[in-house]
């Protein structure tokens, strides 16, 4: 009814209402899930040279959204109780090139975020979550997507929310919202 897929008021009512439900201040609408990753990798300023700690059980999109800023991926294998990261492997996978984690929420199960955060405050890096799975879900009564530097879901076909696909991004700092804004924006 706005007439405008993109700057909209229902467009814009959706990312703060969505935000506000995960318990972040910013969300930027994506055309999908992989977009989100993208997007908050480069408004983290992570490219070229550096690299990401992730989970291999995962949607494709995690890597991909990765590789595409030029980033490179080491992987940790997960813990077979809970298919997150195994948090007990992650401080041996940290190089001089490891500029954020990016624990993967797998089906709604939040990562140990408190354990997440210790280890990335010792090697001051950030924590990026791919929450594509994890919309409505929390940890210790805050939302998935709302601990890190910034947060991505998706809303393709497959998962419960959809809207056939889509995704959106979540952060709690105004520069990281204002870059992802500018990165879905014409770059």
């Amino acid at each position: 009814d706005s007439q405008s897929w993109y700057n909209g008021d229902r467009v814009r009512e959706f990312e703060q209402t969505f935000a506000a439900m995960q318990d972040a201040k910013y969300g930027i609408a994506t055309t999908g899930g992989t977009v989100a990753l993208e997007v908050i990798v480069r408004a983290s300023g992570i490219g070229v040279g550096d690299e990401i700690i992730t989970s291999p059980y995962t949607f494709i999109g995690t890597c991909t959204a990765i590789l595409k800023t030029g980033t490179a991926i080491r992987f940790v294998d997960v813990d077979p109780e809970t298919n997150n990261l195994d948090i007990n492997q992650i401080e041996d996978a940290v190089t001089s090139h490891t500029r954020a984690i990016m624990p993967v929420h797998f089906g709604g199960m939040a990562c140990d975020i408190d354990r997440l955060n210790q280890i990335c405050e010792r090697h001051n890096l950030v924590m990026l979550e791919d929450s594509c799975h994890g919309w409505g879900a929390k940890y210790k009564g805050k939302g998935l997507g709302a601990w890190g530097k910034a947060g991505a879901f998706s809303f393709q076909q497959s998962k419960n929310m959809t809207c056939g696909d889509g995704g959106i991004a979540l952060t709690n700092d105004e520069a990281v919202a204002d870059a992802i804004g500018c990165a879905i924006n014409q770059g």
